[in-house]
């Protein structure tokens, strides 16, 4: 039997690191929901590739609008109602924007992207968390990124953003410590995705600054997916039961 046998996931975000945490649970024997913002046919093409039986579906969601979040992530949810209950919670979900600096970038620019990063996260949590404390078990994991730690030159709302899920985990991490209920962030340096794919290739200040930034690794390139991943797997895991309420940087040594 596998680590995750008989796991029921929702997972919030299906490309990149989403695809490679939906393969690593799947294939060890959990059962993947997934969201997607609009891209439904991505989503269904990772669901093609994962082991037979383990795709449970997937929805649209706007995790940022309270009763999206509920109606996917709720205890009686669309999540819930197709995986049989859920006990886990992974979101990967980020926002794509060129960087600028922060007297450059439009305030509803600003407002999108600490919604999308922060404020959806944080209903999620909210929607999902009933459920699993009335089951005395669950699993929440984060996946933010080490700006939250570090800041990123011409990144202030996401910067501001990911360093709101560091609290948020803390906070909630309190809340639930008495069952076996445990909340964390994996926080990525660079990864090889094709969201930096993009970005080095952009000009100005985002092919810049990310350029710099995967030349100052320690290891001397991006993550994998799938290092990102063992991550999520772990903290996910029955064995992670006594950490709670924590900020795993997976950078290589980006940020220590």
């Amino acid at each position: 039997m596998g680590t995750f046998e008989g796991r029921r996931v929702l997972l919030v975000g299906t490309g990149g690191i989403g695809a490679a945490v939906a393969g690593r649970l799947a294939g060890e024997g959990a059962r993947v929901f997934g969201t997607y913002r609009s891209d439904h046919d991505g989503a269904a093409a990772l669901g093609a590739l994962l082991p037979a039986g383990s795709w449970a579906g997937s929805a649209p969601l706007d995790a940022a609008d309270p009763q999206s979040a509920h109606d996917v992530a709720g205890p009686a949810g669309r999540a819930a109602a197709a995986l049989g209950g859920l006990d886990t919670l992974v979101v990967t979900t980020g926002h794509r924007h060129p960087l600028a600096l922060l007297t450059a970038t439009a305030p509803d620019t600003l407002e999108d992207i600490v919604r999308t990063e922060l404020l959806g996260p944080l209903l999620l949590v909210r929607a999902v968390l009933p459920g699993m404390l009335e089951a005395g078990f669950g699993r929440i994991v984060l996946v933010g990124s080490d700006s939250g730690k570090a800041g990123t030159l011409g990144d202030a709302a996401s910067s501001s953003a990911r360093a709101g899920l560091h609290g948020l985990v803390r906070a909630v991490a309190r809340e639930t410590a008495r069952k076996d209920v445990t909340i964390n962030v994996v926080s990525p340096g660079p990864t090889d995705t094709g969201l930096l794919e993009g970005m080095l290739a952009a000009d100005g200040l985002t092919g810049k600054v990310m350029a710099g930034t995967v030349k100052a690794v320690p290891k001397g390139r991006a993550a994998r997916p799938e290092e990102i991943a063992a991550a999520v797997a772990y903290l996910a895991s029955t064995d992670a039961g006594f950490t709670t309420g924590q900020v795993l940087s997976v950078s290589g040594g980006l940020t220590m």
